[in-house]
């Protein structure tokens, strides 16, 4: 094994980042729980309490957000395994990732992404006069807003794992030349009801989709929310300049949680203000109220921003809601005068694979899932056992042999190595 020491600067700007960077290592997740801080010297309690106590609540925050994200109930990621198997078929039909890339990666540098927020009604004139100098990424609940202004949006991400998307999407006759780009763990009924000839259904980059080598359609840091999709989708594309509207992540002064317009209601997320907290404000100007889980959407965008802004500039044009870090506070209007002085270029929709291709990797997918499943057999099976030999040897009120103990106990270290 390998051990290490990792040195903070506890003044640092990005601290609570290099943090987080860390407890979101597979290796040290798993034992995020056992989290205590020591103190080696009392003369560092005496002079320096402040500043440990204060460095200890941000360790215990950043481990809080980590084991949150991972859904220790295993109840999200065994939802959305499935609907990645049922989304198998419908992805082999759709425009593969990297055809989009090879067509139009580093081809512009600016790009807007459109969130949903309170903040976005009083963008959407300026969005709709500048629409044809950059690249617009809607998420998919800002659709309708965008639509009502007769702004058409170059790409449109999703990635809920329910079917309440399928409302965004109800004049999709007005998004032939746009590219809606779904999270492979989308729900099913949303990935059926699009066309093939403008959808683009991206796998995770994470090993569990990489392993079936479906590699025309991946690989990319769709997140946990839908404008994260936006944000690395944009940032795969290579675009240089990122401007972000509608990115409150807090409630306005009105306790509305969406912009007028929104599908859903513009109190749609009421509920959530029994989790409310404050936070500062965008430009600093006071607290706003926000809730748990867009805390955490916030701080995992900070992560994104912070990890990337060698590759682009994140500009936060929103002009309200929650301060984001790691990102350069402007006016919408200043961002499109500074940045966006020519006009985007056309493309047309790449073609998906051809029938014969498509049949191939389909019929390899499902050889893998019967291997698959006769792993998890077997893997229950051995599990069984062990669970029967480990409730026996509790059972007894007499000492076991030390060679029969030790036999049992690799058989554990064998098991959780095939795990592994």
């Amino acid at each position: 094994k390998v051990y290490k020491v990792v040195l903070f600067d506890c003044v640092a700007k990005d601290l609570e980042i290099q943090i987080a960077m860390i407890f979101d290592q597979q290796s040290i997740l798993e034992y995020l729980s056992l989290y205590e801080m020591f103190i080696s010297s009392h003369y560092y309690l005496k002079y320096y309490e402040t500043s440990i106590l204060s460095l200890n609540e941000l360790c215990i925050k950043s481990a809080s957000v980590a084991i949150r994200n991972v859904d220790i109930t295993c109840f999200l990621p065994l939802l959305t395994h499935g609907q990645f198997l049922q989304n198998i078929p419908s992805m082999l039909e759709s425009i593969p990732f990297q055809r989009i890339l090879s067509q139009r990666k580093n081809k512009f540098d600016n790009a807007i992404v459109v969130s949903a927020g309170p903040s976005l009604a009083k963008q959407l004139p300026l969005l709709k006069a500048c629409q044809d100098k950059a690249v617009i990424f809607c998420a998919d609940g800002a659709l309708s807003m965008l639509e009502k202004e007769g702004i058409v949006p170059d790409y449109v991400t999703n990635l809920d794992f329910t079917d309440l998307a399928m409302k965004f999407f109800q004049n999709k006759e007005n998004l032939k030349q746009s590219i809606i780009a779904l999270e492979c763990a989308t729900h099913p009924n949303v990935a059926r009801s699009l066309n093939a000839e403008n959808c683009m259904i991206v796998l995770r980059n994470k090993a569990l989709y990489q392993r079936f080598n479906f590699n025309d359609f991946g690989y990319i840091d769709t997140g946990t929310h839908v404008s994260h999709f936006s944000y690395t989708l944009a940032l795969a594309l290579g675009f240089k300049n990122i401007i972000m509207i509608g990115q409150d992540l807090a409630f306005d002064e009105e306790g509305n949680s969406h912009s007028k317009g929104f599908d859903f209601g513009e109190k749609f997320e009421e509920e959530h203000k029994k989790y409310k907290l404050k936070i500062p404000a965008y430009a600093g100007k006071g607290e706003v109220l926000t809730h748990t889980t867009w805390n955490d959407y916030r701080i995992k965008l900070e992560y994104l921003f912070a990890c990337n802004d060698q590759k682009a500039k994140f500009y936060n044009a929103t002009e309200g809601g929650a301060r984001i870090n790691f990102t350069e506070e402007l006016s919408f209007k200043e961002c499109c005068e500074k940045l966006l002085t020519k006009e985007k270029p056309k493309f047309e929709l790449p073609k998906s694979l051809t029938k014969n291709r498509s049949d191939k990797l389909l019929v390899k997918f499902k050889e893998k899932i019967q291997k698959d499943q006769e792993n998890a057999k077997r893997f229950l099976d051995d599990a069984l056992a062990l669970k029967q030999i480990l409730e026996n040897i509790l059972s007894k009120d007499f000492i076991l042999p030390l060679e029969f103990l030790e036999k049992v106990y690799q058989n554990i270290e064998n098991f959780n190595h095939s795990l592994d």
